[in-house]
């Protein structure tokens, strides 16, 4: 097992060369740069480790900016309406409550949700690779491109549009992974991406049939 410093800098290096580090994966070369230096591929559990502490990190710095807002904006409430300033603060903490409960929630099933997610695409990766070569060690690709994708959970540590950041880091991550690792063309790595959304529509488009044939 890697220690601490080079697990974190192994986690951080795929953002920084996404498409370099999935090369010295899948080949035995180093990376140059960095003084032939190899990284380790992350296992699932470490990945999975690192990101919950960021995860823990944007559940805390929410609540802050929560409390700060609210504090702020209940201090500004006009003295001259007691009745409007009781209402917005019995509101105002109801909020701050329903919040900070979701906050809790998304830290503690962070690892499962985030469990659920690697293992769905992990089994699509698999599925295209074995389709694409069956000599390939599908597995073992498919836990690569997965795992090393979690690493655009730093983003959740940008206020406000840190999710959004996390969304697009992931996807684009999992390209990197898709073009490097499994060698797929530009064209397959997008239908790749794109398969979960086409099996969702399928999904409506049978719902939507048997409604309509049953009405």
């Amino acid at each position: 097992m890697n220690n601490i410093r080079q697990l974190f800098e192994t986690y951080c290096m795929v953002l920084v060369h996404p498409f370099r580090i999935h090369e010295q994966f899948r080949h035995p070369v180093a990376m140059f740069d960095y003084d032939g230096e190899k990284f380790e591929p992350l296992s699932l559990a470490e990945a999975l480790g690192i990101s919950w502490i960021f995860a823990i990190l944007r559940g805390i710095c929410k609540i802050l900016i929560l409390n700060f807002f609210l504090q702020s904006f209940l201090s500004f409430q006009d003295e001259n309406f007691p009745l409007l300033n009781d209402l917005m603060e019995s509101t105002g903490f109801s909020t701050y409550y329903f919040l900070l409960f979701s906050a809790a929630v998304d830290i503690i099933f962070f690892p499962i949700t985030s469990l659920v997610v690697t293992q769905f695409w992990s089994w699509i990766i698999r599925t295209y690779a074995k389709w694409l070569n069956p000599n390939l060690p599908a597995e073992e690709i498919a836990d690569q491109i997965t795992t090393h994708a979690l690493s655009s959970n730093i983003f959740n540590l940008v206020p406000f549009i840190g999710d959004l950041f996390q969304m697009m880091g992931y996807y684009f991550l999992m390209y990197a992974g898709l073009r490097s690792n499994l060698g797929s063309s530009r064209s397959l790595a997008w239908v790749i991406l794109l398969t979960p959304s086409l099996i969702a529509l399928m999904i409506l488009s049978l719902v939507f049939v048997g409604v309509f044939c049953l009405v």
